[in-house]
C-alpha cells in the first residue's frame, strides 16, 4: 500500500506539470508552429545530452531535498512521493520536459493530463513491480549498470527522432507505428 501511495505523490507533481504547461501552452495558441519547431529543437538537444553526443554542464547539477525522517502513515508516503518527484535527477529532465513541451504545443489541459497520467504510469509499473519483487530487481541492477551506456545511446536516440518528428509536424507517424490499445490521447 505504501508503494501505491507514493506513486500517487510522484504521480500527482507530474499530471499538475501536464496540466499545467498545457494551460500555458493555449495562451500561445497563435504559435503552436513556432512553439513546436523550437520544442523540437530542444528534444533534439536533450536527446544528444542523454545520449552523450552533447555535454551540458547546467544539465548536470542535482538538486535534492533531504528529509530528517519520513512523515508518519500514508500521508508521509504521499509527501515523499512529492518530494520524489520534485526533485528527480537530472537524466529524466530532459524526457520530462519534453513531454512537458509537447503537452504544452497542443494547447489543452485535459490532453496535458493524460498525456502525463501515461507519463506517470510508465513510472509507476517499474516501482510497483520492483517494490513487489526487490530481490528479483536488485539482482539484475548489475546487468542494468553493465548496459547503462547503451541505455543511454538509444533513449538519446529516441528523443533525437522525436524532436525531427515534432519538427517537421510528423508525430501521427508514431501513432501508426504503435499498436492501439484503445487509449486516446
Amino acid at each position: 500500500m505504501n508503494s501505491l501511495v507514493f506513486i500517487a505523490g510522484f504521480s500527482a507533481v507530474f499530471i499538475a506539470l501536464g496540466v499545467t504547461s498545457s494551460v500555458i501552452g493555449s495562451l500561445f495558441l497563435h504559435y503552436l508552429d513556432t512553439i513546436r519547431i523550437i520544442g523540437g529543437i530542444i528534444i533534439i538537444v536533450f536527446g544528444c545530452f542523454i545520449a552523450g553526443f552533447l555535454k551540458l554542464d547546467f544539465l548536470m547539477k542535482d538538486r535534492k531535498i533531504y528529509l530528517s525522517g519520513k512523515p508518519a502513515g500514508y500521508a508521509g508516503t504521499f509527501i515523499v512521493g512529492m518530494t520524489f518527484a520534485a526533485g528527480w535527477s537530472p537524466c529524466i529532465g530532459p524526457i520530462l520536459g519534453s513531454i512537458l513541451l509537447y503537452a504544452g504545443s497542443k494547447g489543452s489541459a485535459l490532453y496535458g493530463l493524460k498525456l502525463l497520467a501515461v507519463y506517470s504510469l510508465g513510472f509507476a509499473i517499474p516501482f510497483f513491480l520492483s517494490s513487489m519483487g526487490i530481490n528479483i530487481f536488485l539482482s539484475n541492477t548489475s546487468w542494468i549498470a553493465k548496459h547503462m551506456r547503451l541505455l543511454l545511446i538509444i533513449s538519446g536516440v529516441v528523443l533525437i527522432i522525436f524532436g525531427l518528428l515534432l519538427i517537421t509536424d510528423q508525430i501521427k507517424v508514431i501513432g501508426g507505428i504503435l499498436p492501439d490499445f484503445g487509449i486516446k490521447l
